[in-house]
């Protein structure tokens, strides 16, 4: 942060391809932070839910880039049955949860571990935007595991 005669200036990364996102989390003081993380640094909160049920028609109606994903929701739905939905729409999916699940590759791009610093959210979801909008490798990110496969040239 840098100050201008007494003006804050932040410094705010600007998402690429990845704009919009749908935060699925069940614990309301998570899902709050979250938000608030992601909407001061640049992106679009298309909506905040706490379980399947509620992500599944937001996912059909509206355009999201990304999906926010915490595996143990509220409801009948898991979050693997919805970041499966998600991959098959070519919405790309970074699961936030405590311990990410063996299976995490074929069912998303990313996974960050919990508890996790607000900065590393951030960098998770650059992460994600480069490794889908770019098709790069992306930078290291402390408690993120990523499943990064190059797309074919």
């Amino acid at each position: 942060m840098a100050t201008l005669k007494g003006v804050i200036m932040l410094f705010v990364h600007r998402p690429t391809c990845i704009k919009r996102l749908l935060i699925i989390e069940d614990d309301p003081l998570t899902a709050f932070d979250n938000e608030h993380t992601l909407k001061h640094s640049g992106y679009e909160i298309v909506a905040t839910v706490d379980s399947g049920e509620a992500a599944v028609p937001i996912i059909a109606a509206e355009p999201i880039d990304a999906l926010v994903l915490d595996l143990g929701l509220a409801g009948h739905m898991t979050g693997r049955e919805v970041a499966r939905l998600a991959r098959d729409r070519g919405i790309a999916v970074l699961l936030v949860t405590g311990q990410c699940p063996e299976d995490a590759a074929d069912i998303a791009v990313a996974c960050l571990g919990k508890p996790h610093s607000p900065s590393a959210l951030i960098a998770a979801l650059r992460a994600v935007e480069t490794m889908t909008c770019k098709n790069q490798a992306p930078r290291k990110v402390n408690g993120l595991q990523t499943y990064w496969r190059p797309a074919a040239a």
